[in-house]
């Protein structure tokens, strides 16, 4: 599907409320007014596919939107094909639900994942999710997080990858237990950074 043209019609007005979901489409793809798309992308009759476009340029928007629930409920598989650069956006929203973050956590697409890792509040449950991931780099992300707990921090300071041993010894809140452990790791990177950084 085309994106949105480049050229906006002077006389672009809000779409009324009783916009159809034709007209939505079409206002979509005819105008590039940012406050024009995000009142599409908040319409309550805008398609759920245009809807995972938008939310790519307009996650807050999308996440607005208050058919977004019963759209969720109605069209579930549609919205789980959205891009991994749009759950991605959505994720990264403070305010995204926790089913968005769901989403996110079963996206094909690693960004999607990525997303939810750089978020600046996680529960120990959804941490403990992506510490158990296979992307190295996403458990190195996860070990800097602030609100990582003692028994992750020592789940993660065993990690077989030496880039999330190192990425968690960078952490100044290291229990003394997990310290000393690390100060003794077999991988001579960390053990400078630890002496560099103590």
């Amino acid at each position: 599907m085309p994106g949105p043209a480049l050229l906006t019609p002077p006389n672009s007005e809000l779409p009324t409320p009783r916009a159809t979901a034709a007209e939505l489409t079409r206002l979509a793809y005819s105008v590039t007014a940012p406050h024009l798309l995000e009142a599409v992308a908040r319409h309550p009759n805008t398609p759920v596919t245009l809807l995972g476009e938008l939310a790519a340029r307009y996650p807050e928007a999308v996440l607005d939107n208050p058919a977004l629930p019963l759209l969720r409920l109605a069209h579930g598989q549609q919205i789980r094909m959205w891009t991994g650069l749009a759950v991605s956006r959505l994720a990264a929203v403070d305010a995204a639900p926790e089913w968005v973050q769901e989403l996110a956590m079963r996206h094909p697409e690693p960004q999607a994942r990525w997303a939810v890792a750089g978020r600046a509040r996680l529960s120990q449950e959804r941490l403990g999710q992506l510490a158990g991931r296979g992307e190295w780099q996403l458990r190195a992300a996860v070990a800097q997080h602030p609100d990582l707990n003692a028994e992750l921090i020592e789940r993660l300071s065993t990690d077989a990858e030496y880039s999330v041993r190192l990425s968690l010894a960078t952490r100044s809140d290291l229990p003394p237990e997990v310290l000393n452990h690390l100060r003794k790791d077999p991988h001579p990177l960390i053990r400078r950074r630890l002496q560099m950084g103590r």
